[in-house]
């Protein structure tokens, strides 16, 4: 069963450009580079909505098809609310027809989807790693992206999104372990990982997700970190993980105030690093997800880095099975019952804080030092 975060109207300071009629009823952006531009109406492109803060509202979604689609390019049956929930002061039942009706993308390439339920447009969904954490935190859309790509603007592809934001590292990937570094793959429930704050810690839940053809989408391949991408051994060797999959960065690579301790980022946030790419030429990838008792950094070839955090804000596509067995084990190890799974290890950066903040030019100096160094190397 999908989870959705839903950041409601009432989190932001709306733009006036949007009056209040076409802010819940629009299907589309009205993007003035897409067909169908109507000059006489309202454009939500170049509008900028400022998030003023506030906890998110979880809906759980019954859908067949594993993608969160507009109605009418539905592949399978309509997408529903599990179960009753209230957003902007109105009550919506289970049953309810929930919509991915369209969505924008920024300048720098995020996303925000724009969620309808019965047909009223609600609020934002982010995808993992994106959503606003920072109060005064901005969006202002540049392109918008409709259910059909042949409707959407400037050639870019439909709002069609997988119930992904899986935090997860590559097959193969070395963890560290009171044994050794061993693969990813060859660990299982029991086994016990060294963490960065807490020592030896119990695996209590381990999934996998294996992508490929059509389902490995550009959005959902790994982010590649050749060695000392980060730092000396920070990985030791080359490093994959999912795009949202949160790296501990130190606080030198940041600029303003950081704890000492470090920040979680996404990796698809370090891109701009000279060492750090997508991995674009992938055809098919198995990635693996590590659950303790809580959230914990673990090492991963050498680097630091998140065990898979089961949040709110995640957007989950997994087998039945796999969520059921995700969901008991959250239940269980909750702290408090019905309270949720508890805080992340670190304080954690959007992927637009991320790359705003960034040391660009530090990590080209240490990637010339570095390739200098192997260079002269016998």
């Amino acid at each position: 069963m999908p989870i959705i975060a839903i950041y409601d109207w009432s989190m932001f300071t709306l733009p006036g450009g949007i009056p209040p009629a076409n802010l819940a009823a629009d299907t589309h952006a009205n993007a003035p580079d897409a067909p169908g531009y109507s000059a006489t109406s309202p454009t939500w492109i170049g509008q900028t909505f400022t998030f003023s803060g506030g906890t998110p509202t979880q809906i759980d979604i019954n859908d067949d098809d594993g993608v969160f689609e507009d109605a009418y390019v539905e592949t399978g049956g309509s997408q529903t609310l599990a179960s009753d929930v209230t957003i902007n002061g109105t009550l919506y039942t289970a049953g309810s027809v929930v919509q991915n009706e369209f969505a924008m993308v920024d300048a720098s390439g995020n996303t925000v989807y724009i969620v309808a339920i019965n047909g009223v447009n609600v609020g934002f969904a982010y995808p993992v790693g994106e959503e606003p954490t920072t109060i005064g935190e901005t969006f202002t859309g540049a392109h918008g992206l409709d259910g059909d790509p042949v409707d959407s603007s400037a050639g870019f592809g439909s709002s069609s999104q997988n119930y992904t934001g899986i935090v997860c590292f590559a097959a193969g990937t070395l963890i560290r372990t009171p044994r050794g570094d061993r693969p990813v793959d060859h660990l299982r429930i029991g086994d016990r990982v060294m963490t960065l704050d807490d020592g030896l810690q119990e695996i209590h839940w381990i999934g996998q997700t294996r992508l490929s053809g059509g389902k490995l989408r550009d959005q959902d391949k790994p982010i590649l970190f050749a060695p000392h991408a980060l730092g000396a051994e920070r990985p030791e060797r080359p490093l994959a993980v999912s795009p949202n999959h949160r790296i501990l960065l130190p606080p030198t690579w940041l600029r303003g105030p950081v704890d000492p301790d470090g920040v979680l980022v996404p990796a698809k946030g370090l891109t701009a690093l000279p060492r750090v790419r997508k991995m674009r030429g992938k055809r098919e990838v198995t990635y693996y997800h590590i659950l303790l008792a809580r959230h914990a950094i673990l090492i991963a070839n050498g680097m630091a880095a998140e065990s898979f955090y089961p949040g709110v804000m995640a957007l989950h596509m997994m087998s039945d099975a796999d969520c059921a067995a995700l969901t008991r084990t959250v239940a269980r190890l909750a702290d408090i019952p019905g309270q949720g799974y508890g805080p992340l290890a670190r304080k954690a950066l959007s992927v637009q804080e991320c790359r705003a903040r960034l040391k660009i030019g530090r990590a080209a100096r240490f990637a010339d030092t570095q390739a200098a160094q192997q260079k002269r190397a016998p």
